[in-house]
Formats: C-alpha cells, structure tokens, sequence
C-alpha cells in the first residue's frame, strides 16, 4: 500500500471525521479510498515534486507575460512565443506574432494593468502544458479604454529549458 500511495500524483483530502477515512483521486480520474489506520507513512514521488515544480514554473511564465504585456516589451514577448503562433482576441480577430508584436510596440495596443486568477495546469505526456486562467486586463485598445474579465488558455512547451508559448 505504502509503494501505491508513494507513486500516486495526486490530491489527497483527510478527512478527520469520524470515519477516518482518506480519499485519494487516482492519476486515471478514479477515487479510492483508505482507512487512515491503513496508511503508515505517505512519501510524495518524485514525479510528484516535479508537476509542482513545473506548475510554479507555468506561473512565473504567466507573470513574466504580463509583466512583458505591461511594459510592451516586445523583445521579451517575442522570445516567449513560437514563430508560427496565431493569437486570438476576443472579437475572433486572428493574428501573426509579428502583427500582434508590431501593435504593441505602436502603442495601438497599450496594457496598463493585468491581474490572474483560478490558474489551472494541466500536463501531458509529451512534456507540454497548457494553463487555462482567467485575466482582467485593464487596456487600451485601438483607441478603446477598458477593463476587460478574460478567459485564457495557453499551450506551452519546454525548448532549452524555457516555457514556449505555442498557442
């Protein structure tokens, strides 16, 4: 029991309730669950120590973004995409990274405040990610003043060590 629990990456909830039970969700989805006087000592797997690195990673990637985003730091930018990503904004309008660089550094395109919240990782066996987060951008955008409440979903790899935005 001890080897299952030490190689499970997952979220374990106690309840000490009068049960005294543990409910563990398997990496498969499923939900098991043990008695509390069943499980001796729990020890998390290193694969386990490496989502959540990667996830602290995927978070600092998303605050670099914005930070970039604010401070229209195309250069920054630039290095955080891949060259044949395709963005969409929120009226379904697409564009090239190159089109969408060019609006910021004009100025057409000017964010003045960034705030995420409910970021969710998910990870896959490829080694990429994507985020899915929710953004209130405040901006000017094409002469429009605004905050906006935004979902957002990024598709990221990991090249040379570094997160990629790749759409």
């Amino acid at each position: 029991m001890n080897k299952l629990l030490s190689t499970i990456c997952c979220t374990l909830l106690v309840c000490a309730c009068e049960a005294q039970t543990m409910r563990v969700w398997m990496k498969d989805g499923s939900e098991r669950q043990f008695a509390v006087s069943e499980i001796e000592s729990v020890t998390f797997s290193e694969e386990e120590t490496s989502m959540e690195q990667q996830k602290k990673e995927i978070e600092q990637f998303l605050d670099d973004w914005n930070a970039a985003m604010i401070a229209a730091d195309t250069v920054k930018l630039g290095a955080m995409m891949d060259d044949s990503i395709i963005l969409r904004h929120i009226t379904g309008m697409t564009q090239t990274k190159r089109e969408w660089l060019e609006e910021v550094a004009s100025g057409s395109m000017k964010y003045h405040k960034i705030e995420k919240r409910d970021v969710v990782v998910t990870s896959y066996s490829d080694g990429s990610a994507s985020v899915s987060f929710t953004s209130v951008i405040t901006a000017t955008i094409w002469g429009s003043y605004g905050t906006w409440t935004l979902s957002g979903n990024m598709r990221l790899v990991k090249r040379s060590g570094r997160w990629i935005r790749v759409e």
